[in-house]
């Protein structure tokens, strides 16, 4: 039988598989799926539970509940996981060889994360923010009832709220709770931000990341590792380098704390890869165990299948403390390295791959990863070391099996394009299943967000109905993109627009010589900082048909005091030259705005009233200007309750409206 086209309804059809958490003896694997729910127009995330032995899968929790981040009790007999009932967010523990989900907190409404088990298995640590109690949900239907209006945000922090979480009216600290009883206490407080919270092995001290510098604000960079008792107390500063920190564990014999992180040196605006680190909870010097890799730890690549930078678990230690592994991602890839305290690091996985997750058993032998590729949407692996060193992966669930048999998809062409100045950039193309090499297909130009990220070896449904459509698809890494080196990444700062423009129109260059695509009908699109490209080089350029700027910035001069992480605008000659008050002209000429009195391109704007990254101030003067200067151009505002990554994670049937948006507009300029 023919496989059918792919459509935009196929994405409710999609399984978001994430967090595979590989049980301590490494007999199992709990990995949690997330599905949509159409009738609702919502998603419903589950656990299911993977028996190596007996190689079966079968589902561990259900209901209309979201249950995400299972983590295994030491002895592997119990899960700890959060669980979502009616937008209320509580700790649970269930059994593994049977029984009921029993809720284990009953704290404030609020953000709950990062769960972690003491190493005798009787205490979680995890970190939590509460919200304002003006603002909970109690309080809300009260006011309601009584009539009585919404109370002000009272502000007094620059860093006052978050993309897809809100304001942030309280701060996110440490707590312990008992494991059987639940009774927790806050272990952390003042007026700071802790994360990360790890147990050493004994389980006599929590080591977590905080910024607790003077200025925090000012000198986001300056994350530092905290020792303190689980009991409380006050913490006590682990020297490192000053730099940004994100994910920490402690070495199975205690001796180190592994985490992810860069150093700010001399200039802590550049931007730098994250690298893996060491050091002793004692005191001494930091060393970087990836100094010479010159290549990211983490996973940059995008997809709109999962959510973005997916790296962030801790380091994995072997069980003798000896290595660490972590993902590595490298044009286009992100693979798994094994990485010694003493030698070179080393990939342990092979091809073209997407690795999104990780875990191991406690001898770091086996493991649990979650991988996709450009015809594949992710799936759970096992991995185990074959006979050449590197890891033998077994799919583990076929979430999509069927599915893939019965729907075509495309397979990517990858290009190597050299560029004016002798550089290469990465790119692919991606033809409609049913290419025919004596036809002339019309071309969109997809450009990504960051604009430090990647595009690269995983499934992106976007882009495969795209080319389902009849359209061929072109999408890059030009200067700026992460997964190649630390200089090619910084390129571009203060300075968008340039090198990495040139760079795209390299690529196009490049593809539309061919014979099969028609110049005549091109068409550019982006989000984020690809929004900015596209807002970029409709004002610098009049042979796309039209273009789709999608949550997008067009002036960094208002964006510097909108957007929720502003301070990289605002810093006096730090990312950028000049500051937005009394010297704004590098961020007045890097700004799309200022060249749009040459735009001619039919434009399609999308963006999202609940974006706070890139404010919807920012489409808003777009829409404004295109329409004052008489370019053709339809703004759609989705709702408060979106936000960024809308694309990703928004309302179900609101990025199934998004997707109808694009394909027609696409369609009413580039059909013949």
């Amino acid at each position: 039988m023919a496989k059918r086209a792919l459509t935009k309804e196929d994405l409710r059809t999609l399984t978001f598989p994430s967090d595979p958490q590989m049980s301590p003896d490494g007999a199992s694997v709990v990995l949690t799926a997330k599905t949509i729910d159409a009738d609702k127009n919502t998603y419903r995330s589950h656990l299911w539970l993977y028996d190596v032995a007996a190689d079966r899968l079968r589902p561990f929790t259900s209901g209309e509940v979201s249950d995400v981040s299972p983590r295994w009790s030491p002895d592997g007999k119990r899960l700890a996981f959060l669980r979502t009932v009616d937008k209320q967010t509580q700790i649970w523990t269930m059994p593994v060889d049977g029984g009921e989900a029993r809720q284990l907190t009953d704290l404030p409404e609020g953000a709950i994360s990062q769960l972690a088990w003491s190493p005798d298995g009787g205490r979680l640590a995890f970190a939590s923010r509460p919200i304002a109690e003006e603002r909970t949900q109690k309080a809300r239907k009260e006011r309601e009832e009584s009539g009585a209006s919404t109370p002000p945000h009272v502000v007094t922090r620059m860093l006052y709220r978050l993309d897809g979480a809100g304001f942030l009216d309280e701060r996110q600290h440490i707590w312990v709770c008992d494991a059987e009883t639940g009774q927790a206490r806050q272990i952390t407080d003042g007026d700071y931000d802790d994360n990360a919270p790890t147990w050493d092995p004994e389980g006599n001290r929590i080591a977590f990341l905080s910024n607790r510098s003077e200025q925090p604000e000012h000198r986001p960079y300056e994350i530092d590792v905290w020792l303190v008792d689980p009991n409380g107390g006050k913490p006590e500063r682990v020297e490192t380098p000053v730099g940004a920190k994100g994910s920490l564990s402690w070495s199975p014999d205690g001796a180190l704390l592994a985490y992810a992180g860069t150093e700010a040196g001399d200039d802590p605006w550049r931007p730098d890869h994250d690298r893996l680190w060491v050091v002793s909870p004692e005191g001494g010097d930091a060393r970087c165990l990836t100094a010479d890799l010159d290549r990211p730890i983490g996973n940059t690549v995008l997809s709109d299948t999962r959510d973005a930078f997916t790296g962030g678990s801790p380091p994995l230690w072997s069980g003798d403390s000896s290595r660490l592994y972590v993902p590595v991602s490298s044009e286009g890839d992100c693979h798994v390295y094994d990485v010694p305290l003493e030698g070179d690091p080393r990939p342990l996985t092979q091809g073209k791959l997407d690795v999104g997750g990780l875990s191991a058993d406690q001898t770091g032998e086996t493991f649990a990863l979650l991988v996709s590729q450009p015809t594949q949407p992710s799936e759970v692996f096992l991995g185990t070391t074959g006979t050449k060193g590197g890891l033998d992966l077994q799919a583990i669930t076929d979430f999509h099996g069927d599915w893939l048999r019965e729907v075509q998809l495309s397979e990517p062409e990858e290009l190597w394009v050299e560029t004016d100045d002798g550089s290469r950039v990465q790119g692919w193309l991606l033809t409609p299943p049913d290419f025919d090499d004596t036809r002339q297909y019309p071309l969109l130009l997809y450009i990504h967000g960051g604009p430090h990220a990647q595009y690269g070896h995983t499934f992106f449904h976007e882009l495969q109905w795209h080319a389902a459509r009849g359209y061929a698809v072109l999408y890059t890494n030009p200067r700026g993109s992460s997964g190649y080196s630390e200089d090619f990444m910084s390129e571009i700062r203060g300075h968008w627009g340039d090198r990495d423009h040139a760079d795209i129109m390299a690529a196009l260059d490049h593809v539309v010589s061919r014979p099969d695509i028609d110049e005549e009908r091109l068409a550019v699109a982006g989000g984020s900082y690809g929004g900015y490209m596209t807002n970029w080089i409709v004002g610098h350029s009049d042979r796309f048909a039209c273009a789709i700027t999608d949550r997008s910035v067009v002036n960094l001069q208002s964006m510097a005091g909108t957007s929720d992480i502003p301070h990289k605008l605002l810093q006096p000659d730090g990312y950028w030259a000049g500051t937005p008050w009394d010297d704004p002209k590098t961020l007045q000429e890097q700004s799309p705005l200022r060249y749009l009195k040459d735009a001619e391109t039919p434009t399609l704007i999308i963006h999202s009233e609940g974006d706070l990254r890139c404010p919807i101030e920012q489409a808003e003067q777009l829409f404004t200007t295109l329409k004052w200067l008489g370019v053709e151009t339809v703004f759609v505002r989705y709702p408060a309750e979106t936000s960024h990554g809308m694309s990703r994670s928004g309302p179900p049937d609101l990025r199934l409206d998004r997707l109808e948006r694009i394909g027609e507009w696409l369609d009413r300029f580039l059909t013949p």
